[in-house]
């Protein structure tokens, strides 16, 4: 409907001073947010779009990289990065990621505010005479994804967060398990660490390989780090294994 309208009738979008607002996503809504791009692709993939929908990979890997590569981490929910370092991650040009947020902000993923600042400048006015000016100038956006689950109205909580029933991040350390909709309770046998220092139990997939666990903070600060300066192809294929550790289902 607001593109039906004129410019000088469409809504303003919003603009902050200071720092970018806080949205906390926890591992579950990162993977619902991944999951409601792909049922959108699914949902309007057109007769001629038989690889991709309207969402194509290069938009797709600017999800997946503002996701789980800037959202929080500067450890307070935040995601604010420039168009230059979400390029370098989703590995594309900076033409593309301004389609692919536009794209994004269609599709109902996310959407963003314009940041700005303050800075002083000294500038020489109409007599030669150095004078103090104030610009106001754009720093980054500041996203905010959008949780499917927040859609639904009348929504109170999902059944994960309502505290009348047994958390399952509660009990993942005493043997919990989810069958079907239920989470129950099992008793590990106490087993005596290896030698080796590595634990005795290792998480397993339904059909019993074993699946990678994500990276610990240290280790995946020191990775990003490495992305930032001089990255190599070992770099990008560790972050891509990082990132498919992370949408493995809790």
């Amino acid at each position: 409907m607001d593109r039906l309208l004129p410019n000088h009738l469409r809504p303003r979008r919003e603009k902050i001073f200071g720092p970018a607002p806080s949205y906390q996503l926890d591992r579950n809504a990162k993977a619902r947010v991944w999951a409601a791009a792909n049922a959108y692709n699914a949902a309007n993939c057109r007769p001629g779009q038989k690889h991709q929908g309207p969402l194509t990979w290069a938009t797709l890997r600017v999800l997946r990289a503002l996701l789980w590569r800037f959202h929080g981490a500067d450890g307070g929910g935040r995601c604010f990065p420039s168009y230059e370092r979400i390029a370098v991650a989703a590995k594309c040009c900076r033409d593309s990621v301004n389609v692919a947020i536009k794209a994004l902000e269609e599709a109902g993923i996310l959407s963003w505010v314009n940041r700005l600042t303050r800075i002083r400048r000294r500038e020489r006015d109409l007599f030669g005479q150095l004078v103090t000016v104030w610009r106001v100038i754009r720093t980054s956006n500041a996203y905010r994804f959008i949780d499917p689950l927040d859609r639904q109205l009348g929504r109170r909580g999902s059944k994960s967060e309502n505290p009348a029933r047994p958390q399952k991040r509660d009990l993942t350390l005493e043997g919990a398990r989810l069958t079907g909709a239920r989470v129950t309770q099992q008793t590990l046998p106490l087993a005596a660490p290896e030698a080796s220092g590595k634990s005795a139990i290792a998480p397993q997939r339904e059909h019993g390989s074993p699946v990678r666990a994500p990276l610990s903070p240290a280790e995946r600060a020191a990775l990003i780090a490495k992305l930032d300066t001089n990255p190599t192809k070992a770099d990008w294929d560790a972050w891509d294994r990082e990132v498919a550790a992370l949408l493995q289902p809790t």
